[in-house]
């Protein structure tokens, strides 16, 4: 990795609305993905925590100080390309701007000099007075055999993180209700507040939501909520048609045609799974026909032997 970035500190970008950033940049803050915010000439504008401790650093502001660009803390050399790097970033950046987005596989090096294989997002961010990109990274599990059935053993290989172990859940639970996008949401101790913690790779790819807000009040929300409200699951198998539990979905929201989403609880007291309080909720969308009660069983399970291994790997 070339250190052209350490002690420079990069100014905000030329043109921009500060006031309008400075929302921006906290959408990102609040934000558990791995996420920096870069401007068309691959220079740092903004990163949130999870991109700090990603690449091995205390904290935002010494991430600040040490990378001024984004090429900074790719391989030096990706396969299957003698482009310069810098060309590739900004060809890149090119596509996210003249596609929508774009998305890739990719490797990185932490500042322990690490090699870390990754699938990165750039999506288009159009603030006042400028375009911006977002960056989304998520960490490849290269090695299926470091989560060792999950669905069934609650067996996982000590070095996983929990977004790793929450990013395979969220695409497990995809999978095995046959839907095509899933996501997977925390639910604040008072149960007032809904923080969305992931999608999965495919609405990473159809959804222009990953930009938006991530924490939700649990009386505001639509349907997704009901799953908090009504303390069960939800099925939801004609999302067209007319439902008083809804209240659209939001500009730039995938469209769905089927939705389910499953609660876990637990209880605190007695320190296992059982209803007493929400902890999560988790959801899929757009199986190609109904949902059942046999995808309610299937999804609560793996999302409840997920939990059980948060508390005991994370004291969640």
């Amino acid at each position: 990795m070339g250190n052209s970035g350490i002690g420079q500190t990069f100014l905000p970008p030329e043109n921009v609305d500060l006031c309008t950033l400075k929302k921006y940049s906290k959408i990102i803050r609040d934000n558990s993905e791995i996420i920096c915010l870069i401007n068309q000439q691959g220079d740092l504008i903004d990163c949130n925590e999870s991109f700090a401790k990603y690449l091995k650093f205390e904290d935002v502001d010494t991430v600040k100080i040490a990378v001024y660009h984004f090429a900074n803390i790719c391989c030096e050399a990706q396969e299957n390309t003698e482009k310069p790097l810098m060309n590739q970033i900004r060809e890149k950046i090119g596509s996210a701007i003249s596609g929508g987005g774009c998305d890739f596989d990719w490797k990185i090096k932490n500042f322990q000099n690490n090699t870390l294989p990754c699938h990165i997002w750039f999506k288009p961010v159009r603030l006042k007075g400028g375009v911006m990109i977002q960056v989304v990274i998520r960490n490849k599990v290269t090695n299926k055999e470091k989560i060792k059935s999950i669905n069934t053993s609650l067996t996982t290989d000590e070095s996983l993180t929990s977004r790793e172990i929450a990013d395979w859940c969220i695409e497990e639970g995809v999978r095995i209700t046959n839907s095509t996008i899933g996501y997977l949401a925390f639910v604040s101790k008072d149960q007032s507040y809904i923080h969305l913690y992931g999608w999965s790779n495919s609405a990473m790819n159809e959804c222009a939501m990953i930009n938006r807000p991530v924490k939700y009040e649990t009386a505001k929300t639509g349907l997704w909520g009901e799953a908090v409200r009504q303390r069960k699951a939800v099925i939801t198998n004609d999302y067209k048609k007319k439902n008083k539990m809804k209240k659209g979905t939001p500009k730039g929201h995938v469209a769905l045609s089927r939705h389910m989403n499953v609660p876990v609880f637990y209880d605190p007291k007695k320190g296992n799974v059982k209803k007493n309080y929400v902890v999560l909720i988790a959801g899929v969308a757009n199986k190609s026909t109904n949902y059942t009660s046999g995808d309610i069983k299937n999804l609560t399970n793996l999302m409840n032997k997920m939990w059980v291994i948060f508390k005991k790997k994370y004291d969640m």
